[in-house]
């Protein structure tokens, strides 16, 4: 039931009370009975996620803590700039900003990262606090430190991003640079904040200030095919995903084909696992000049690859695409 930490630790974010480097697990401190008279006499923790300079736990008794880097409030406990060598007590939701809020709120999960921090309360919403650069803390502002967040704030509803009444429902989340995610209790996952490189899965690369969803089960479609560097002729589309082309002229051997597709639209990085062999003219009559029916079919989790001859001879080729898995 304690915690453990070791590593860097000159902003105090292993929580044993000192700036001291660990290169082997210590302690991290019981919290302060003195400050906290209410802890209950067996409190243990229950789970703990580390941030970049900070770090959180979750007790016993429902109430989440925090240690560690506080430039930007992401420890929650009301202050801002104080860092803290041990645990102290994430604040509670403040009820006369949601007055809807449970009496017996507590928390459930929590995670740590950048400067920001994510929560999922029993009331089942999401919940961030800290730098709220870029919008990871998803409640419609994008501002260095946002509404001064040391304070847990909730998380906007994915569908109602202006209402400030509503929250984004959530069964995990999890913190990322400067991004936040979130499990959905509806089961779709959510992203929000920054996204450069795509990291929020929703097909663009602009940040988003309140939950989007990650846009899953995007059209995989075959746009062209190559034999070594040779373009096929005669790209024809199919039935269920799928097209046929023939086959270049081409000396008997084996030879890699190349295929280039898009995934949601966006153009992805040719697969080149396939291979087709040709063999010589007296075992597979024509196989050395074009014509030769070769098929390929997109499915929910990746692509098969069929060489059929007109003597019927098949091989089966199978590639995936790493995402549709």
């Amino acid at each position: 039931g304690n915690a453990w930490a070791w590593g860097s630790n000159f902003e105090g974010q292993l929580g044993d009370g000192t700036g001291t480097n660990r290169n082997t697990p210590v302690m991290v401190k019981t919290p302060d009975r003195s400050t906290y008279p209410d802890l209950p006499a067996d409190f243990t923790y229950v789970q703990v996620s580390a941030g970049w300079l900070h770090s959180l736990a979750l007790g016993s008794d429902g109430n989440a803590w925090a240690w560690g880097r506080n430039t930007n409030g992401q420890l929650g406990d009301g202050t801002s700039g104080t860092d803290r060598t041990a645990p102290v007590r994430v604040k509670m939701p403040d009820r006369n900003t949601y007055p809807d809020l449970p009496k017996d709120f507590t928390y459930a999960q929590v995670s740590a990262e950048g400067d920001h921090s994510l929560a999922v309360g029993s009331d089942g919403n999401a919940w961030a606090w800290g730098c709220n650069f870029y919008g990871p803390l998803g409640n419609n502002t994008t501002n260095w430190q946002g509404d001064a967040n040391p304070v847990p704030k909730r998380v906007r509803d994915s569908a109602n991003p202006t209402d400030k009444s509503k929250g984004q429902q959530a069964t995990q989340v999890s913190g990322g640079y400067h991004y936040s995610l979130a499990l959905g209790s509806d089961g779709n996952a959510y992203a929000w904040g920054y996204n450069s490189s795509g990291q929020l899965g929703d097909g663009t690369t602009n940040d988003k200030s309140v939950p989007v969803p990650v846009a899953f089960n995007l059209q995989l479609v075959i746009t062209g095919v190559r034999f070594d560097q040779t373009p096929v002729s005669g790209l024809t589309r199919g039935d269920g995903n799928s097209v046929s082309v023939l086959t270049p002229a081409h000396a008997p051997g084996t030879v890699m084909v190349s295929v280039d597709y898009t995934l949601g639209g966006a153009p992805q990085t040719p697969n080149t696992t396939l291979r087709y062999t040709y063999l010589p003219a007296g075992v597979l009559p024509q196989a050395g000049g074009e014509g030769i029916l070769l098929a390929l079919a997109t499915g929910m989790t990746g692509m098969g690859g069929v060489l059929a001859s007109r003597r019927h001879r098949r091989e089966q080729h199978q590639l995936l695409h790493a995402s549709l898995e």
